[in-house]
């Protein structure tokens, strides 16, 4: 009789569907770090839509905005003030909101239910901000643009608050600062388990965005439909991790 000490780590890490003969499965940690991976390359999308098609807003990185925030106070730019300030107040108001949702992550579950119930407000929103985006027909001017900026920055949020609320190695999903100093801190204190997981975060960042700039030049309004349709991926495929206990 076979014993499980008999088995490889390989083998004793597929699901039962692959033992059984079936195709072997992701592991919940792993299809986690999948789907943090493709959330954050969605941002990358989102940041450049807003940078190029708003005025030179970010609606996922507030360092970005806060800086863009001092330099128009310095210039006495009223325009550029708003922008920024609407953009970075909406972002609060969706953390907020996405850890009350959220609430307290469970050390045990690997992705909990509720953090897919606030991606799911995530989803709705970004698909109300891509229908206006195409209404507009990627120009939105106004009081539409500041409702854009509006939009899309409550759900950057949100969606930050739900992948910090799993605490999975630090990733956040929307801005790469923290990521990279947990890289570089992991690297000279010789733990380097999240290190290739945190680079793949770095690298989907820049992969969205530059699948977004090349959209933007000749394609605007399909750039903002990059991140409803990752988000569907996501929300579709973080069931299954539901029920999941996290093991490594």
């Amino acid at each position: 009789m076979t014993t499980s000490s008999d088995l490889s780590p390989a083998a004793a890490s597929r699901t039962p569907d692959a033992a059984a003969g079936g195709r072997p499965a992701l592991s919940p940690v792993r299809l986690r770090a999948v789907l943090l991976v493709l959330l954050t390359f969605g941002a990358g999308t989102t940041d450049i839509v807003g940078f190029l098609g708003m005025e030179k807003v970010f609606t996922a990185n507030m360092t970005g905005n806060i800086v863009l925030f001092g330099l128009a106070a310095g210039e006495a730019h009223g325009v550029d003030l708003a922008r920024c300030g609407i953009a970075t107040l909406a972002f609060a108001l969706g953390l907020l909101a996405g850890f009350r949702v959220a609430g307290r992550t469970d050390p045990g579950h690997v992705w909990p239910p509720r953090v897919t119930a606030v991606l799911c407000v995530v989803l709705a929103l970004q698909t109300v901000f891509f229908a206006g985006w195409a209404l507009a027909d990627a120009e939105p001017r106004g009081a539409g643009l500041l409702a854009l900026i509006a939009l899309s920055s409550t759900a950057m949020g949100a969606q930050t608050a739900a992948a910090r609320s799993m605490a999975a190695d630090g990733i956040t999903t929307t801005f790469v600062t923290g990521t990279l100093t947990s890289i570089m801190g992991g690297l000279t204190a010789g733990q380097t388990a999240a290190a290739g997981l945190r680079t793949c975060v770095i690298l989907s960042l820049a992969a969205g965005a530059a699948v977004a700039g090349a959209l933007m030049a000749h394609a605007p309004v399909l750039a903002a439909a990059l991140s409803p349709a990752v988000l569907l991926v996501v929300v579709l495929a973080a069931p299954r991790l539901h029920p999941a206990r996290g093991t490594r």
